[in-house]
């Protein structure tokens, strides 16, 4: 329900925002600037906010003085981004003040060079593979092409390792070096992909939202495109992750529309541009199957299950071999990342018990990952079976359940990494108040959890950088967690839903206070 605010309070959140976004790109556009992950060979930063560093005597800063702008930066622009999302979420601020502030922060983030993360240098890569050596990507590795000029800039701990990616965005990675020559031009491209997802998926959640739950509609729009981690860990890095987001929005907005079988569709597609979009997909079918009459479930089975194996089957086939028939999935599920809870508690064990225990934890989270997304999955299924709700509750349910599974696989999966938020960022609108606390907690945390990008340049910051994130930003998350399973374990055991019960009641998209009046839907 919207209250009564000072306009003050909502304006001084923005600019308090706006500036936040603008220290960050001052200190990004400083040459050498710990957010810089190696540049491609003459790549330097350039744009208003190079000349903004360079009057501002930003490029006299060296070393921990400037690592320490920069965490001051994030830090500013993280907790001005609260504040904006307190006043969306209290009706506040209307959704097209939001949209155009998310418009703006990514207009700055395009001017200014990539960010955090080398991973767009992987995607070219095995772009090569397949595209130039017509080689398969899923066998040969960017150490087989030593010669290529992208193949210096791959991350060391990827060098070796074939892809991971879906094989529709590997064909996409293969077009872009194809068309585009240069690694600044390609660069470019994807960051150009990754920003053009993540507005598509803005304009998507706000078209939705607003008919579907109004009151909601600024508060859905800031949690994803006013994020830092969308900004910042995301577009500027180029990610496919915000491409998953896009499927993931798109498919919610045809499910409200009851357009299921393009939903799959969608879904598939993005399955094969990375894997965390399967779970969705996997969902919706059994949404799908348990919905319907109890003689046609086989035949919506084979329908629905079936569009989707063929889609997969079509882009999949260029790429089948028998050396790992997964496309990569085997290949990932054998890594750790630094901030998963997984590793901190590998880690743990192994340091307890002259590393030998350390497997149980390994174990023990592959063992709550598969039982939790079946307790998720059979939730659906029951609540699809025997709830007759109206079909905008049920829609609502299914998209909360799918924010769920993501987060899940999120939390309890081997690898962490800033930019798998997004993944559900774009349904936290439809989540309760635990699950909504923890996604933007850990958007948060994984916010503030990237000092320093290259350890050659800035050894001292980024070994504080990594004992923070293992000693203060991982126990964080774990904390998180372990609310989001009671939470879970809670609502199972009292019989609840999976979505936020609070917009139930107006129907049609209708927010109602206490005494059944309409509530405003914006300011």
């Amino acid at each position: 329900m919207s209250v009564e605010r000072s306009p003050r309070s909502s304006a001084l959140a923005l600019a308090g925002f706006g500036f936040g976004v603008v220290a960050v790109a001052v200190v990004a556009s400083v040459p050498g600037s710990p957010l810089h992950p190696i540049l491609p060979p003459g790549v330097q930063p350039g744009g208003p906010f190079r000349w903004l560093a360079d009057t501002l005597g930003m490029d006299g800063l060296e070393g921990a003085a400037l690592v320490a702008a920069g965490v001051v930066s994030v830090a500013v622009v993280v907790v001005s981004f609260l504040f904006v999302l307190r006043e969306a979420w209290l009706g506040a601020m209307s959704v097209w003040t939001v949209v155009i502030a998310a418009v703006v922060a990514h207009v700055v983030v395009l001017t200014l060079p990539l960010l955090l993360s080398r991973d767009v240098y992987s995607y070219i890569a095995y772009g090569s593979i397949a595209g130039i050596h017509h080689a398969n990507p899923y066998v040969r590795t960017p150490a087989d092409f030593p010669r290529d000029a992208v193949a210096m800039l791959v991350g060391p701990k990827w060098f070796a390792v074939p892809a991971v990616y879906g094989p529709l965005f590997t064909g996409f990675a293969s077009l872009v070096v194809r068309t585009f020559h240069g690694l600044a031009a390609q660069v470019a491209v994807f960051r150009l992909a990754a920003a053009a997802a993540s507005l598509g998926t803005v304009a998507v959640i706000a078209t939705t939202v607003r008919s579907t739950w109004p009151h909601r509609a600024a508060f859905a729009v800031a949690v994803f495109g006013l994020n830092p981690v969308v900004l910042f860990q995301s577009v500027a890095s180029g990610h496919n992750d915000l491409v998953v987001a896009l499927c993931v929005a798109g498919a919610f907005a045809l499910v409200t529309k009851r357009r299921y079988l393009p939903a799959v569709a969608v879904l598939a597609l993005g399955t094969l541009v990375k894997a965390p979009a399967a779970l969705p997909l996997i969902l919706l079918l059994v949404w799908c199957v348990a919905r319907a009459h109890k003689g046609r479930r086989l035949h919506t089975l084979l329908t629905h299950g079936g569009l989707a194996a063929v889609i997969g089957v079509a882009f999949a086939a260029p790429f089948f071999q028998l050396h790992d028939p997964t496309l990569g999935m085997l290949e990932l599920a054998g890594h750790e990342g630094w901030l998963a809870p997984s590793r901190f508690f590998r880690r743990l064990l192994d340091g307890v018990s002259g590393d030998t225990l350390g497997v149980i934890a390994r174990v023990g989270f592959a063992a709550l990952l598969l039982v939790s997304l079946f307790m998720v999955a059979r939730a659906v299924w029951r609540s699809a079976a025997t709830d007759p709700a109206i079909d905008e509750i049920a829609h609502r349910e299914l998209g909360a359940a799918w924010a769920w599974a993501l987060m899940l696989l999120m939390l309890l999966g081997p690898v962490l990494l800033p930019w798998y938020v997004v993944w559900a960022l774009p349904l936290a609108w439809l989540l309760p108040r635990a699950p909504r606390f923890v996604l933007v907690g850990v958007s948060v945390a994984l916010a503030v959890s990237q000092w320093a990008a290259e350890p050659a340049r800035f050894p001292g910051p980024y070994d504080a950088n990594v004992l923070v994130g293992h000693y203060a930003i991982t126990p964080i998350v774990i904390g998180l967690l372990g609310w989001l399973l009671l939470d879970g374990y809670r609502r199972r055991r009292d019989g609840l839903p999976l979505r936020d019960e609070e917009g139930d009641a107006g129907g049609a998209g209708t927010d109602r206070d206490e005494h059944g009046a309409e509530a405003p839907g914006e300011r």
